[in-house]
C-alpha cells in the first residue's frame, strides 16, 4: 500500500519525509521516491504491513498539514514509479 504526498518544498529529501512521517506516527513507513520539481516535490511512500483503512487514516491527517511553508496534499494510491 502506498501513500501520495504532494505540494512539499522543492527541497524535500526522502529523509525529511520519512522525519515527518516518523515524527507524527505513521507506522510501517518504507521506500521513499521523491519527484522534485521547482516550486514543489511530491513523495510516494510505501507503508508496509499497514491496511488500507489505515492509510486513508494517514492520508486524511496529512492532507491539508502544513509543512514548512506549505500545505500538504495527500491521498492513499495504487500508483507506482518503479
Amino acid at each position: 500500500m502506498q501513500l501520495l504526498l504532494g505540494n512539499l518544498p522543492p527541497t524535500t529529501e526522502a529523509d525529511d519525509v520519512r522525519s515527518l512521517l516518523e515524527g507524527l506516527g505513521v507506522p510501517g513507513v518504507g521506500d521513499i521516491v521523491v519527484s522534485t520539481g521547482e516550486e514543489r516535490s511530491d513523495a510516494l511512500i510505501r507503508l508496509e504491513e499497514v491496511s488500507a483503512i489505515a492509510i486513508s487514516a494517514c492520508a486524511q491527517q496529512l492532507d491539508g498539514y502544513h509543512w514548512r511553508g506549505h500545505d500538504l496534499t495527500a491521498t492513499h494510491t495504487h500508483l507506482s514509479w518503479d
